[in-house]
């Protein structure tokens, strides 16, 4: 196996569509969360998603081969303050939502878009950026090919993040919580909200940005974001 891994909102799980889709291949979830399980098996899958930092892993995966998502931090913000809004807490402040993502306190927030993004690109294989995964996701995926087999990928089945987000796709769509299907629809709806890069340029508040380069600047320099 594999770990895939990433900050949450960055692309994550339109990266599991396609190698679901594309390539026939599926994969699993390890996380720490109370309200949803961690499948025993998870470790049989050949991918395995997470946003915990790698200390944070089973000591006896924490060496097995893996690739980071890096999205820029301040769209990943905004996507998720909509998906707590939205989805986690439907009702939330959005503008409260997204201070609380931007301050990350103790370390929540899977340790905050910096420590995260560093952690995981010190450690990692391979790094994707979401930029080049939406133009590009074939190319993206392909890379894998250095750290696991891969068959031959099937192009005329490659989703979009548009068919992912009006239809009913393997990853996104609720899994196994969710039996209808109207409601399955509704919630990759909700869960591909809108994928574009630079989102936050109308969606975070100026002084917002700020906070966020202020707390981010070393980060955002070395993953040129600025």
């Amino acid at each position: 196996m594999i770990w895939l891994a990433s900050f949450p909102r960055s692309g994550n799980t339109f990266f599991r569509n396609v190698l679901f889709d594309v390539y026939g291949i599926a994969s699993s979830e390890f996380h720490m969360e109370t309200d949803k399980k961690v499948l025993k098996d998870f470790a049989s899958f050949p991918v395995v998603k997470t946003h915990l930092l790698p200390h944070q892993l089973p000591k006896d995966l924490q060496s097995m081969k893996s690739v980071y998502i890096i999205r820029d931090g301040r769209d990943a913000l905004v996507s998720i303050a909509h998906h707590r809004k939205d989805i986690i807490a439907p009702g939330s402040n959005y503008y409260m939502n997204l201070l609380e993502a931007i301050l990350a306190r103790g370390g929540s927030f899977f340790g905050g878009w910096s420590v995260n993004v560093e952690k995981w690109t010190n450690k990692a294989d391979i790094v994707i950026r979401y930029e080049d995964l939406i133009v590009d996701p074939i190319g993206q995926i392909e890379r894998l090919r250095e750290i696991i087999t891969l068959p031959e990928p099937r192009l005329e089945r490659l989703p979009t993040f548009q068919s992912l987000k009006k239809g009913v796709p393997q990853y996104g769509s609720g899994g196994e919580k969710i039996k209808n299907k109207e409601q399955k629809i509704e919630r990759a709806h909700k869960f591909f909200r809108r994928g574009v890069v630079g989102s936050y340029k109308d969606e975070m508040p100026i002084m917002f940005q700020l906070l966020f380069r202020f707390k981010n600047k070393r980060l955002m320099k070395a993953s040129n974001y600025i």
